[in-house]
């Protein structure tokens, strides 16, 4: 098998994760601040497996490789902060 069918079965594996797991939040269910910070590192994860594999990141040098990540990772970092002061009631509407 090569790694980009390896790659696109990981990718389906992990949104069926995300699917199944988010869909715990329906009713009116909230899946938490834990749930969150879940779905968001599986968000970074597919996000990572698809700049490594399909845009070639492996191949470039390891400073791209890191840039790229951290940027997933401050996005995803500034979603969780922004959703937790949320939850906390530290912002939104009182």
């Amino acid at each position: 098998m090569d790694r980009l069918t390896l790659s696109w079965l990981v990718l389906m594996g992990l949104t069926t994760v995300t699917l199944l797991f988010a869909r715990h939040g329906d009713a009116g269910r909230s899946v938490g601040i834990a749930g969150v910070a879940l779905l968001l590192a599986l968000a970074v994860t597919k996000g990572r497996e698809i700049l490594l594999h399909y845009l070639e990141l492996d191949h470039a040098g390891p400073g791209w490789r890191l840039a790229m990540t951290g940027w997933l990772v401050l996005l995803c970092g500034a979603i969780l902060l922004v959703t937790a002061a949320g939850a906390l009631g530290w912002v939104g509407p009182r």
